[in-house]
């Protein structure tokens, strides 16, 4: 079985959550992975931010939307620095 580097595949869909609080994120976020995975999607990107416009200079998204992913089960990574870094999530859905 060949190895598929896991920044070739193309995102498929996205999501940016900049603004949103942890309630508003975690609906968001159920409702943008029932749909990528109803259109058989296999990558997609969450678009947390980085966390530098908040009061606390840090972000809570970011660890928020990974325990929820772990708690689904989901692979994920950051995204390449070029694409957003600590500020996005690439999750894989196959």
């Amino acid at each position: 079985m060949k190895h598929q580097n896991k920044y070739l595949e193309k995102i498929q869909a996205e999501i940016d959550l900049h603004g949103f609080t942890k309630n508003e994120a975690n609906i968001a976020l159920g409702n943008f992975l029932k749909d990528a995975e109803n259109k058989k999607y296999k990558k997609v990107r969450i678009i947390t931010g980085k966390g530098l416009h908040s009061e606390s200079g840090r972000g809570v998204l970011s660890e928020y939307i990974k325990k929820a992913l772990e708690s689904k089960g989901l692979k994920y990574s950051n995204a390449k620095i070029s694409e957003g870094g600590d500020g996005a999530i690439d999750v894989e859905l196959d």
